[in-house]
């Protein structure tokens, strides 16, 4: 499996609060996510789809917000 689901799979499982809760987000069973994060098999596409989003709404909420311009 390459790197990259990997990752992204244990970012999103850090993020949701361990694998348990990352699988209630994926709507996956914990033992489906537990082959993923072991490198057995690689997750359906609608899961990692799932998984990169809710790593880039946390990455995005971590950015800076710039000051509205005042009118």
């Amino acid at each position: 499996m390459p790197d990259l689901y990997l990752r992204t799979l244990q970012r999103a499982s850090h993020i949701a609060g361990g694998e348990q809760a990352l699988a209630m987000h994926l709507k996956v069973t914990p033992s489906h996510l537990s082959l993923w994060l072991k490198g057995l098999e690689r997750p359906t596409t609608e899961a990692f789809l799932r998984a990169v989003d809710l790593v880039s709404e946390y990455e995005l909420a971590q950015l800076p917000r710039k000051s509205e311009p005042e009118l």
